[in-house]
């Protein structure tokens, strides 16, 4: 039922499936003289703006009959939330956007709301959840630019529909290309909240920001992993160790203070944890 883009949320899948993908789409794009976008799209809180009529249009679209409806109906329904502050409560205000998170039910669900992205563009797409990856590759730069922002439309224009919004400042793209001229002078990729079919207004064309090796932070985080332009990841590698080290000064200061277990614990929250959740794919040839 789910598409193959979609890695989020399912058995025998993990963050590092998209990240293989990237490496070899790259890779293979290389090799034959190709240059490659990547955009990395950022969601602004895309599981509390799941609008619930379109969920249940959608679970009735894969076979869900008149009873089950029904009953994800009532499951939705009726959630109220309310504020507490300062030994104060605001009133009840009911929930009509979203799915329950923290639930079993709630990524599921969202699942199935963002299953069709990939069917909606050309654009090769891998998905954890609601962190979307889009590539695309070509021999020439200028006709890969027009390529990706006429197809990104087609993406954005899904968003707007699903009433789930891009944050222009976090959504990003890399460009991997072996041509220097082409890194020097980057494509401007941008969101376009244009309606298909009408008029252009320039207002609506969001350029976003390519990320290279002159900018502040070179390198994109996407699923726990920095992501540079030459894909070698020597940044995530510095930030990695710059963390470990820090733990490691942590645990040599307390060591004496501390129990076996404590230790122990002290071991998996502050180094384990940071170790077992960089797992960097096989890296390309530093260029």
């Amino acid at each position: 039922m789910f598409s193959k883009s979609q890695y989020g949320f399912r058995k025998n899948h993990s963050t590092v499936h998209p990240l293989v993908h990237l490496v070899n789409t790259v890779s293979t794009a290389l090799n034959k003289k190709h240059h490659v976008l990547a955009i990395f799209c950022d969601l602004r809180k895309a599981f509390d703006t799941v609008d619930h009529k379109i969920l249940f249009k959608k679970l009735k679209k894969i076979g869900l009959g008149r009873v089950e409806l029904a009953w994800f109906q009532s499951y939705l329904s009726e959630r109220k939330q309310f504020v507490f502050f300062n030994g104060k409560c605001s009133p009840l205000l009911e929930i009509l956007l979203g799915v329950p998170q923290g639930s079993i039910l709630g990524p599921l669900l969202f699942l199935i709301y963002i299953n069709d992205l990939p069917l909606v563009s050309s654009l090769l797409c891998s998905l954890f959840a609601d962190d979307t990856m889009l590539l695309a590759s070509g021999p020439d730069v200028i006709e890969l630019t027009n390529f990706v922002n006429a197809e990104f439309h087609k993406v954005n224009q899904f968003f707007r529909a699903h009433k789930l919004a891009l944050h222009p400042n976090k959504t990003q793209y890399l460009l991997f290309s072996s041509s220097l001229v082409a890194r020097e002078n980057p494509p401007i990729i941008y969101i376009n909240n244009n309606d298909v079919g009408a008029r252009h207004e320039q207002n609506n064309l969001i350029p976003i920001s390519n990320i290279n090796s002159a900018s502040e932070v070179p390198a994109v985080k996407f699923l726990g992993i920095y992501i540079d332009p030459f894909l070698n990841f020597k940044y995530h590698i510095e930030k990695l160790t710059k963390k470990l080290a820090t733990a490691l000064f942590f645990m040599r200061s307390a060591k004496n203070f501390l129990t076996p277990n404590a230790r122990k614990a002290m071991y998996y929250s502050l180094f384990h944890s940071v170790l077992i959740c960089s797992n960097i794919p096989p890296t390309l040839p530093t260029r």
